[in-house]
């Protein structure tokens, strides 16, 4: 097995290529930004190791404080602003520490894709609110708020025989829910499918 050297500085809490002084650079063949972000994500601990099943309290206050924002934005019908708010949301909980429960990241994560999802349909972009759905159900697969989004936002793209799909996927988790029996039923129609009951 061969190593290599490497021809490094540290300045301050970051590592760079001592000739370009660059925390990515293409000339040396360095990427140090890994090693910097795993550096930065344990100085707060002290050199303490975190106890098991331990998060930060602190950060998942302003996630949730993030998302109500953005859900208030949403009932006064200011979408963009709910946008902005979940966007943050999603930015902050990804700056989980890694010792941290994954677990928690994916509901945080999950939940304010799929309320973002529903502000972009609000403003009928349909492609960013079926990608956040798409990316709330593969992170939570079990997450029905997130199917009956996706089937509005295929709606929206008419790709109705895909929605139909979403619809009948979250009709699995709430059998009785209203929404998607109706939203089912419309799908179909417009697919030109005979409706089933």
């Amino acid at each position: 097995m061969s190593y290599r050297v490497l021809d490094l500085v540290a300045d301050g809490d970051n590592v760079y290529c001592r000739q370009h002084h660059l925390e990515t650079c293409k000339d040396c063949d360095y990427d140090f930004k890994p090693l910097n972000t795993l550096h930065k994500s344990l100085i707060p601990i002290n050199g303490n190791i975190p106890p098991p099943n331990y998060f930060n309290q602190n950060l998942s206050i302003q996630i949730t404080k993030l998302k109500e924002d953005g859900n208030k934005s949403f009932k006064s019908q200011k979408y963009s602003e709910a946008i902005k708010s979940y966007s943050s949301a999603i930015e902050l909980a990804f700056q989980r520490p890694f010792w941290e429960s994954h677990e928690l990241t994916e509901q945080e994560v999950s939940v304010c894709l799929s309320n973002r999802s529903t502000a972009y349909i609000s403003c009928e972009q349909w492609v960013n609110a079926y990608v956040d759905a798409e990316w709330s159900i593969r992170i939570k697969p079990d997450y029905s708020k997130a199917y009956f989004r996706k089937g509005k936002a295929l709606m929206g793209m008419k790709r109705y025989e895909e929605a139909v799909h979403a619809f009948e996927i979250g009709l699995e988790f709430e059998p009785k829910d209203e929404s998607f029996i109706n939203s089912l039923k419309e799908a179909r129609k417009l697919a030109g499918m005979t409706d089933l009951e």
